[in-house]
């Protein structure tokens, strides 16, 4: 499998994020910390992010892609369009109810900005834990199928993060 990286570029206020590789828990801290940064720029115009490198994505790197969406949502701002023309990856999105908050897209973007890789930061066990846990929340509330789904795992989270807490 293929390591996984993240790499972001912008032009005229519209990010773009290329997910390459195996997309794993071990990167959202540093997305995460990204993304936020970003959302907080006053010349934000939208997100584009590009998927046609991944091979894997997990529910915590999913979670995330939730709550980018709800948070330009309350912004007023266009909905985050997918890139993704992999048929495997496809049916997790509209799986998981993708297609209903994203605009999905079947073709490669034609990269327009320059791109470097997010680089990693240090990762220390209750962040993670606490983005894990709120990740898999958003997946939960997206709709009911994901809830069923994903119920017992924010119960587990929730468990632990009242254990690191206690």
């Amino acid at each position: 499998m293929d390591e996984g990286k993240i790499l972001h570029g912008s032009r005229n206020g519209v990010q773009l994020l290329i997910y390459a590789g195996d997309i794993r828990y071990t990167l959202s801290l540093a997305l995460d910390a990204c993304l936020q940064r970003l959302l907080e720029a006053d010349d934000l115009r939208g997100f584009v992010v590009d998927l046609t490198a991944v091979h894997n994505i997990d529910s915590t790197n999913l979670g995330i892609l939730a709550r980018l969406a709800r948070s330009m949502q309350r912004r007023g701002l266009p909905r985050v369009t997918l890139i993704s023309d992999r048929p495997a990856i496809n049916e997790v999105l509209e799986g998981m109810g993708f297609d209903r908050v994203f605009y999905i897209l079947p073709r490669q973007v034609r990269q327009a900005a320059d791109v470097q890789e997010i680089p990693g930061i240090a990762v220390d066990q209750r962040s993670m834990l606490d983005l894990l846990l709120k990740s898999h929340r958003e997946l939960m509330g997206m709709n009911t199928e994901n809830h069923a789904q994903f119920q017992d795992v924010v119960k587990a989270f929730e468990q632990e993060v009242g254990k690191k807490a206690g």
